[in-house]
């Protein structure tokens, strides 16, 4: 038999087309072969791929001399158990090859305990209609979403819900605190309401908006914000948000604008700032970067941010860019503690902090990370600084 007739009996073994006499005599050849492959593990991948092909040229030199020694009538019996050998160590050895290789991996990630890594957040939300609809912003098509009130719902290409006044309607009474309201209609017979919408985002997620009278609005993580359908003819232009926005307010001197939050309300008249009203934050902070608010009773002026602590406030001057880092797409940290930092962490990141070691939580951190960038940037950051050791485990972070 010569190489070709080997290499066709080879692929009739590895397609299953052997004779039961064939594969019996390939099991007791194996047995009696030179086995070569008992230090398999011992070698790297290098060394496995040069094992096999010198493993395949010595069966061919043996076919070489064989055919030149011995008479041809024995030959087909005798190399045909060789080749079956061949194919079977062929075979065992390329699936040592993968189990090795996935072996060395998993030993890789075993070695590395932020190997397992877990991606960044990304535009999620959910928009909650009046009526009670439930729509997906992250699965919606871009297009029109739904029509209330004589406004215009859509949802844009890069990732935005824009209201569009279509016609204007009645004078209705101003935000009631979660009233769904009632619905009339005008002289041209469109309907008008005091219709609230929500807008949601869930950890890992973040989302922009323009409100009805063109505001625009950016949702962080894990937040909610509760707004009218139409802003038309009321005394205020009034919104609830929990969680964190950052806000540039479109001027009207006869409508100003409130946001309501935990335990405090900003009132404005056209300005930029950022609200940080989580409920798993021991403060309500607001930061102005331009205009002038009034967070009850204090004003802000521009690089200052207001901390609401048990129904008192302190006025402290800041950086904004230290306020608004996760609009512009990144983690900054200046001597921040890492509690705080971990629930950044955790609602970006949609994961579980769990503390096994709480001694260094009193440790301040400072540096910059991108939120585009997985996880483990940030936990690999954090450790270059500390002693403080990471493991992603699923989508839980073990602080050790």
């Amino acid at each position: 038999m010569n190489a070709e007739e080997l290499d066709q009996l080879l692929e009739k073994y590895l397609e299953g087309k052997c004779t039961p006499e064939e594969t019996l005599l390939v099991e007791q050849l194996v047995d009696n072969y030179d086995n070569k492959s008992t230090a398999w593990t011992d070698l790297n991948n290098n060394k496995q791929q040069v094992w096999l092909q010198q493993l395949w040229a010595e069966i061919k030199a043996s076919m070489l001399t064989y055919e030149t020694q011995y008479l041809k009538f024995k030959r087909f019996k005798l190399w045909s158990r060789i080749a079956a050998a061949a194919a079977v160590l062929l075979i065992v050895g390329a699936g040592l090859f993968f189990y090795t290789q996935r072996h060395l991996e998993g030993s890789a990630a075993t070695r590395d305990p932020l190997a397992n890594d877990i991606k960044p957040g990304g535009n999620k939300a959910y928009l909650v209609l009046s009526n009670g609809k439930r729509v997906s912003l992250t699965d919606a098509a871009n297009g029109e979403l739904a029509k209330e009130a004589g406004v215009e719902i859509t949802k844009t290409a890069d990732g935005q819900v824009i209201y569009t006044a279509k016609a204007p309607s009645l004078p209705a009474a101003s935000l009631p605190g979660g009233a769904r309201g009632s619905v009339g209609a005008n002289s041209d017979g469109i309907k008008y309401s005091n219709a609230l919408n929500t807008i949601e985002t869930p950890r890992g997620g973040q989302y922009q908006i323009r409100l009805p009278d063109g505001s625009k609005v950016w949702l962080n993580a894990a937040s909610k914000l509760i707004y009218p359908v139409s802003f038309n003819g009321r005394g205020q232009r009034v919104v609830e948000l929990s969680g964190e926005a950052y806000f540039e307010i479109f001027k009207n001197k006869l409508q100003p604008f409130v946001v309501k939050s935990k335990n405090q309300e900003v009132t404005v008249l056209g300005t930029h700032f950022n609200i940080n009203s989580y409920s798993d934050e021991g403060s309500v902070r607001t930061t102005l970067l331009e205009g002038s608010v009034r967070v009850n009773e204090v004003t802000l002026k521009p690089n200052e941010q207001s901390v609401l602590v048990n129904g008192k406030i302190a006025v402290r001057q800041v950086d904004p860019a230290l306020a608004v880092d996760w609009k512009n797409g990144q983690f900054i940290f200046e001597s921040e503690p890492l509690p705080s930092i971990l629930r950044r962490v955790a609602r970006w990141y949609n994961v579980t902090i769990i503390y096994t070691n709480t001694d260094k939580n009193n440790t301040t951190f400072s540096g910059v990370v991108s939120r585009a960038d997985n996880v483990s940037s940030v936990l690999r950051m954090l450790q270059k600084t500390s002693k403080i050791k990471f493991t992603i485990d699923g989508n839980t972070v073990k602080v050790e």
